[in-house]
């Protein structure tokens, strides 16, 4: 009978010990999820990839649609997946630059030395202006030209406001003008990284791969 009781009070006491382990744990995710002085949060992390796979998949479609060598129907097509696409990510894209230009960024990691550091900001915040630049551009852009926004075979959203054809190409030619920019600056971005993993020992660019521990900014 004692050594049941025994028992039962190793049992209790080992299934407080996971309770507490389990509740540091969800403690230490919550840290993780938001930034922290020295890195990025979980958060952070899935909206840079989500935003980068959203931004990279714009630019294919808008480059193959305004291709020279594309037929009408097929320049139709296209501009019909771009504009949906676009409406999906939306609120997503814009939420990352906003999110981002209010809460700014980490500090310099320990193996960046400081000039390139500095380099990153600009060319972050080039990046994020780009973008901001193309989601107020494009849907302009559609309803300068008294045309509606097609969202997949669903819904067509109608312009607010008459057509403008001054308006419209300027429109456009902001829009391609940035879409140009972004693509260099997203360039200069991934040669930054590979320099990282390659030549250092790859501190800063792992921080958009793992959340860094600490207490949150």
């Amino acid at each position: 009978m004692l050594s049941k009781a025994v028992d039962l009070r190793e049992v209790l006491q080992r299934m407080r010990a996971l309770l507490v382990v389990g509740w540091r744990g969800t403690d230490n995710f919550r840290m993780q999820l938001h930034d922290a002085r020295a890195g990025y949060g979980w958060l952070t992390i899935g909206l840079h990839w989500a935003a980068a796979i959203a931004v990279i998949m714009l630019w294919f479609i808008g480059n193959q649609m305004t291709a020279a060598n594309t037929p009408a129907d097929e320049y139709a097509s296209l501009v019909r997946v771009h504009t949906s696409v676009a409406v999906t990510v939306y609120a997503l894209l814009l939420y990352r630059v906003f999110r981002r230009l209010h809460i700014g960024f980490p500090g310099r990691s320990a193996d960046q030395p400081r000039p390139l550091f500095r380099i990153a900001r600009v060319v972050h915040h080039a990046l994020l202006f780009c973008i901001l630049m193309m989601l107020f551009s494009g849907p302009l852009a559609v309803w300068s030209g008294g045309d509606t926004i097609g969202f997949f075979s669903f819904a067509e959203i109608a312009s607010p406001f008459a057509a403008d054809e001054a308006l419209h190409e300027l429109l456009e030619a902001t829009h391609r003008t940035f879409a140009k920019i972004s693509f260099v600056v997203f360039l200069i971005h991934v040669a930054g990284a590979f320099r990282q993993i390659l030549l250092s020992r790859g501190e800063t660019s792992n921080r958009m791969i793992v959340a860094t521990e600490g207490e949150p900014d």
